[in-house]
């Protein structure tokens, strides 16, 4: 059933013939095209605590999340298991060209990218309780997902596996979270249209919302397009 499972996704996600997509994944998989987003959720941390020690048991908790959801796949399941990435294994890595031939030398169950993403999107849906919040980080932590797929990097299984640990360790993380939480604030529900129930600015969850989709922008248009675009509007305009 397993292997089934995994065959689907390599006949279905894995690779192309689009230099487009090789392109789109290869960028979107790596973490520091995300650090926009990544600042912007720092900063919704900061701007929304009352306080230095309640933003650093936030952070804390968002560290102690990844620290789980990460240590226990690199650290524990990958070394135990050994199960090579398809990229590396001789039954499938010649079903298609690896894009940027991205062959990691680690091993692939379970994957850590779907926990730590999934980890991030569930501590923080459900710590800041919108569901414009929460929608747009899944929706990153599923392109996190299938970049993996794509790059021949992990199995499906390796995905789902990941993606079920990563909520695991974000609802410990954030048990915790608001066990500590409560001795060091007043559990005042917020009632405003310009906050969320659990007191996080709306103004600030729309900056981390810009932030995913005008990167996903800046991808998904190539700079040369840009460029052409608008001088052919300044030409029109001077012309």
């Amino acid at each position: 059933m397993i292997e089934l499972i995994d065959n689907i996704g390599i006949d279905f996600l894995f690779g192309s013939q689009s230099a487009f997509l090789d392109h789109v994944a290869l960028l979107l998989t790596n973490a520091y095209v995300w650090i926009p987003m990544f600042l912007a959720l720092f900063l919704l941390v900061i701007k929304n605590h009352d306080n230095m020690q309640q933003i650093l048991l936030c952070l804390g908790c968002v560290a102690l999340c990844l620290l789980i959801a990460s240590g226990t796949a690199n650290f524990l399941v990958k070394p135990m298991v050994e199960r090579l990435r398809p990229c590396n294994d001789p039954q499938y890595k010649y079903l298609a060209c690896i894009a940027g031939n991205m062959h990691e030398r680690d091993f692939s169950f379970f994957s850590s990218h779907a926990a730590n993403t999934m980890a991030v999107a569930t501590f923080f849906t459900l710590l800041v309780r919108s569901s414009l919040l929460g929608m747009t980080l899944y929706a990153w932590s599923f392109i996190n997902m299938w970049t993996r797929l794509y790059l021949g990097q992990h199995f499906i299984t390796d995905i789902i596996v990941g993606m079920l640990w990563g909520i695991v360790s974000a609802l410990i993380a954030y048990t915790l979270f608001r066990k500590m939480f409560q001795n060091i604030s007043n559990s005042n529900k917020f009632v405003s249209t310009q906050y969320t129930s659990t007191g996080f600015s709306l103004l600030d969850i729309d900056v981390v919302v810009s932030a995913f989709f005008f990167t996903l922008l800046l991808i998904m248009i190539p700079l040369c397009d840009i460029i052409q675009t608008v001088s052919s509007i300044v030409s029109t305009i001077i012309g």
